[in-house]
């Protein structure tokens, strides 16, 4: 599992699934989970995968550093 910085990482997912108007229900009838691990993905007590995290990037159009807490420029090109 890699070590992505935590709290940024997970409040964001949260922030930009709400920005979206999308519910967790939703969101995991996607990844074909439950709505219980995409909460657990937002507080921090699970995290997505490599795979599942470059999917959320590309679902909410924002790059995988900024998800991960590693970049406050959503689309990775100082935009």
């Amino acid at each position: 599992m890699t070590n992505w910085k935590g709290g940024n990482q997970m409040n964001r997912i949260k922030e930009i699934r709400k920005e979206n108007n999308i519910t967790q229900a939703r969101l995991a009838k996607y990844f074909h989970v439950t709505p219980d691990l995409i909460s657990k993905w937002e507080h921090g007590y699970s995290n997505p995968s490599i795979s599942d995290l470059h999917t959320l990037a590309q679902i909410f159009k924002v790059s995988m550093e900024y998800l991960g807490g590693y970049s406050n420029e959503r689309n990775g090109h100082g935009n």
